[in-house]
């Protein structure tokens, strides 16, 4: 890490722990500041307050990044970590900049290029199914690895086959509808949008499918 740390020119790293002493000013702290980029495998950033002194680390596809967004990353991530959410201009610009197609697709690259995509091995007795027993979640289709997992909690004898497959044709829909980016004033992702869920009722037993779900799950 040291000697990636090396690469990133100090005008980089004294911008960033600018963007924090700024936005520590605004919350009304004044703790010392370390912050440093990281080859994350994604746009990933976090704080810690340890002994006084927080420390960020901020993945380096920030680095060139505006003052404005850096600036709102650092309100959002001690606004979270101070219980004191703020909300003006620097936090739009970085949420206008989270909501960016191009924003998302530089995130997946990251992913691609220094992540690991999931090993996909049957785990269950009745599905090839993930780990995961979350109940909010039923599948997750992993767009940077071209990958879909379905929830183990659905590896059951009594559960139906026509709802794993309900499930893994939803997910394998986000294959086919992009996500609609930067939506209204809100500026939120649609997801699922109306040419999805026309798709989604093209499942032969999808009514079925989803009345099984709401009334097991």
């Amino acid at each position: 890490m040291e000697r990636y740390q090396q690469s990133v020119s100090k005008e980089s790293l004294g911008r960033l722990e600018e963007a924090f002493y700024s936005a520590e000013a605004m919350l009304g702290k004044k703790n010392p500041v370390h912050a440093s980029f990281e080859s994350y495998a994604g746009l990933k950033a976090k704080v810690q307050l340890r002994n006084g002194t927080i420390t960020a680390k901020v993945s380096d596809g920030f680095e060139n990044a505006e003052r404005e967004v850096l600036v709102g990353l650092a309100l959002t991530l001690l606004g979270g970590m101070f219980k004191r959410k703020m909300e003006n201009g620097y936090t739009h610009a970085y949420k206008e900049f989270a909501s960016r197609e191009s924003t998302s697709g530089f995130h997946d690259t990251l992913r691609k290029l220094r992540g690991r995509g999931k090993k996909l091995e049957p785990h269950g007795r009745h599905h090839d199914l993930s780990k995961n027993k979350s109940r909010r979640v039923l599948g997750f289709h992993d767009g940077a690895f071209n990958s879909i997992t379905i929830n183990r909690i659905l590896d059951s004898d009594r559960v139906p086959s026509f709802v794993v497959q309900y499930v893994v044709f939803h997910e394998l829909l986000h294959c086919k509808h992009k996500v609609l980016f930067q939506r209204g004033e809100s500026m939120r992702r649609t997801i699922h949008p109306k040419a999805f869920k026309d798709d989604e009722q093209r499942f032969p037993f999808a009514e079925k499918a989803n009345d099984w779900l709401q009334r097991n799950l």
